[in-house]
């Protein structure tokens, strides 16, 4: 892929997300889960459950600490805190977006429109092949699209309320990857953000020996440990696959590493279409325009847009101004009213594709992660990214790796 190439990645436009300005926040009401997902970075705590007091406390500092647009709902399983509709409203009145991250399955109407009466602004589902999801033992990929669709049409049927969902990729399911983009693309009304993210797991066995806060750890007691070891999948291997279903498709904008700042930690890309066709991209001009406009009108970088403005693609056209990439999107769009002239009277949607390229362990044991991470969390006084808080919780300090002597010399 094209983004893993230096001049590529200069390219792209680089979020000017920062520990302290960012787009997104997330936010752990509990680390209770009700299934079990392959590579999972978060311990299952049932006893983590936090009253609303603590919550109300934590999003203060956060809040106190970090400007957002959009925090971020998660766990665990949200949805298994009693008090998640609350969790919800007090979100919405420290002046941020609620997105509940869900895995879907105690999602009912019921408790949707409490949810929805509480202000949240969508819903992030993680449904993947390899979860322990009740009814769907041994599904695929493509079968569960089927599941994707009945929870995008639940949030739709409910109002104006962003749908996005994530999909970890494995080794066994990287093929899977261009029937479920084919799925999104068929849905443009329905799915407004997909995320794809490279499986990540820790091998205690491999080339590396860890510690945390200057002692020796075992990842083997960790639950991201991985049985067997997983070729590691990079972003470009998941681009490859989003190519076969958009060909010529760039992702136009990117978070880099803490070390590489050319590695494409977090790529983003924006997809145009109707229901019928798909008719371009929007290139890195557009990403820059929006964030910056944002931030200059709003105080706040641009997260989770609602509905109503991924339908209104033919007023991003007029962004093609300045980006090169929209004007020929432009024109494809007008020379497909030649052949069918009704797509004039149809909504043109616009669509966000990601992917992310978790924690990645150099040769010399530096640990190469997202620089500017819309995931932080609180804990202890201070934000750290979600994906190592159980580094935290454990040990104290994130855990540090360093390469394995050869046999016979000492460490």
């Amino acid at each position: 892929m094209a983004a893993t190439d230096a001049p590529a990645m200069l390219g792209m436009y680089r979020l000017p997300w920062t520990a302290s300005d960012n787009a997104m926040t997330w936010l752990e009401p509990t680390r209770r889960c009700n299934i079990t997902c392959d590579a999972c970075f978060a311990e299952n705590d049932p006893r983590s459950e936090k009253p609303l007091e603590q919550i109300r406390l934590e999003l203060e500092s956060m809040m106190s600490m970090r400007r957002c647009d959009a925090v971020l709902v998660a766990g665990g399983e949200p949805l298994t805190h009693p008090g998640v509709d609350q969790v919800v409203r007090l979100v919405r009145e420290a002046g941020a977006k609620p997105i509940v991250v869900t895995n879907g399955v105690l999602l009912d109407r019921p408790m949707l429109r409490r949810l929805a009466r509480a202000g949240v602004h969508g819903f992030t589902f993680h449904v993947d092949a390899h979860q322990a999801r009740p009814g769907w033992h041994g599904a695929g990929e493509n079968d569960l699209n089927a599941l994707r669709t009945t929870f995008a049409e639940m949030v739709r049927e409910e109002g104006d309320l962003t749908c996005g969902f994530n999909v970890t990729v494995f080794p066994d399911t990287l093929g899977d990857v261009p029937a479920i983009v084919r799925w999104a693309l068929d849905h443009p009304d329905l799915v407004h953000v997909l995320t794809l993210i490279c499986v990540r797991t820790a091998d205690p066995r491999g080339p590396f020996t860890y510690s945390a806060g200057g002692r020796p750890v075992d990842l083997a007691d960790t639950p991201y440990a991985a049985g067997e070891p997983l070729t590691r999948l990079m972003t470009a291997d998941i681009a490859a696959e989003v190519e076969k279903v958009l060909p010529g498709f760039r992702f136009s904008a990117y978070l880099g590493g803490t070390v590489n700042p050319l590695s494409p930690k977090w790529v983003v890309g924006n997809v145009l279409s109707s229901r019928r066709r798909t008719y371009g991209f929007a290139g890195p001009r557009t990403m820059e325009a929006v964030q910056a406009f944002s931030h200059a009108t709003r105080g706040r970088y641009l997260a989770y847009t609602q509905p109503r403005l991924n339908r209104m693609g033919k007023s991003t056209l007029l962004l093609g101004l300045v980006d090169p990439e929209l004007r020929r999107t432009a024109r494809t769009w007008l020379s497909g009213l030649l052949r069918d002239p009704g797509e004039a009277f149809r909504a043109l949607h616009v669509q966000s594709l990601s992917v992310v390229q978790p924690v990645d362990i150099l040769p010399n044991g530096e640990m190469d992660t997202c620089d500017g991470c819309p995931n932080r969390t609180f804990w202890n006084g201070r934000m750290v990214a979600a994906c190592r808080l159980d580094e935290y919780r454990r040990y104290g300090a994130p855990v540090q790796a360093a390469p394995r002597p050869p046999p016979g010399r000492p460490p």
